[in-house]
């Protein structure tokens, strides 16, 4: 009996306070919430006048009818989430078609929802409208200056654009705010590398490596970074810290390899090529296999050139094209068998594939100006006698 009586003053106060907001705002919501609480009253009058000992089961129906759902209303009304809004979104779900129409529906109603703000700049930007897009993002802020993972998005919106003095002031102002942000740093760092402003993506990593110094994918930028810088030997530190962290990312075995193979170190660089061909990704097998078979042509060993060429081509038969334009390979093209083209399984970016051409060219510029000392060095050999 006194719990009816506790749950009836409760229901009570819920359906007051409903009331006056129903007044005060006119929102049709609260009258469903009214009619929730006001069936929860009239269930618990009949219990008072049915029983004294009411039933555990009616007590619970009641407190999920006439309390719990109205408070839940409320909470999410707190954070500007509403009910007609999520059912909108449901069934923008459902019918893909009128996504749009839906959401514009509930931005009319509640020009400050968070929600359907965010869901349509999202809808706006995988349809390709990015400036409507834009203004969603900048709104979503708006409402919301806490939620970083759309600054990131509009960021990176800028930058697809090519605004990228407007991606990189807003990614400096949110790290102002929350430097240990490590999604900013990233997304700053890679736009600050794309668009060849290396030194400043070098400040930008480092100061991430300050409050995340155990993630593998900031050594391999900065690894990356340097290797654009033509800085091999830090390329080579920030690669080895890369690998030791993630034994499993298999493309910084790859880069040392050929970091070594420039500094000539012949017998490390096959130890990480070797790892290379272990791996899970053909295109980091077939390149280790590559490099394999110029290690063993710069040691006369034909035979085995000549096996780790045609494995590398069985695996990803357009790395052909590589053999054919180098030099070292010339006295073995006769012997590689081509195949025909085939998909490969890769998960290696365009910006690794850059890595992996500007060290191999790399390689053979350093190998090129060395023949050229050696020629120069003959030829005043010649002069003197």
């Amino acid at each position: 009996m006194i719990q009816i009586v506790f749950l009836g003053i409760i229901t009570i106060a819920l359906f007051v306070y409903t009331f006056i907001h129903l007044v005060k705002e006119n929102n049709t919501n609260y009258v469903y919430i009214l009619a929730l609480e006001f069936f929860g009253l009239i269930v618990e009058f009949i219990s008072l006048l049915i029983t004294k000992t009411p039933n555990i089961l009616l007590l619970l129906l009641i407190l999920i009818i006439s309390i719990i759902i109205p408070i839940i209303y409320f909470i999410l009304e707190h954070k500007k989430i509403y009910i007609d809004e999520l059912i909108n979104i449901s069934r923008g779900k459902k019918h893909k078609e009128k996504l749009k129409h839906y959401l514009l529906k509930n931005v009319e109603k509640y020009p400050n929802s968070y929600i359907s703000h965010k869901k349509l700049a999202k809808y706006y930007e995988e349809n390709g409208e990015n400036e409507k897009a834009e203004d969603e993002y900048l709104m979503v802020i708006s409402i919301n200056p806490k939620d970083y993972e759309t600054y990131c998005d509009l960021a990176a919106l800028f930058h697809k654009d090519k605004k990228e003095d407007d991606a990189t002031r807003l990614l400096q102002d949110l790290l102002n705010q929350k430097p240990d942000y490590y999604q900013a740093s990233i997304l700053l760092g890679n736009i600050l590398y794309d668009n060849e402003q290396y030194k400043d993506a070098i400040l930008v990593y480092n100061e991430a490596l300050r409050h995340s110094p155990s993630e593998y994918y900031l050594y391999y930028c900065l690894g990356m970074t340097y290797t654009r810088l033509n800085d091999f030997q830090n390329a080579k530190e920030y690669y080895m810290k890369a690998a030791k962290i993630n034994s499993l990312k298999n493309i910084s075995n790859l880069n040392l390899g050929q970091i070594y193979l420039i500094f000539r170190e012949y017998e490390e660089a096959e130890k990480y090529f070797y790892e290379g061909i272990n791996c899970d990704d053909e295109k980091i097998q077939a390149n280790s296999y590559l490099y394999l078979s110029k290690i063993n042509l710069l040691k006369n060993n034909t035979e085995k050139a000549i096996i780790y060429a045609n494995m590398s081509i069985e695996i990803y038969p357009e790395i052909v094209k590589k053999i054919e334009n180098d030099d070292t390979f010339g006295i073995i093209l006769g012997k590689i068998k081509i195949k025909p083209s085939k998909d490969v399984k890769t998960k290696i970016t365009e910006k690794e594939v850059e890595i992996i051409e500007h060290l191999g060219k790399t390689y053979n510029l350093v190998e090129n100006l060395a023949d050229d000392m050696k020629m120069k060095s003959v030829e005043r050999e010649i002069d003197k006698t």
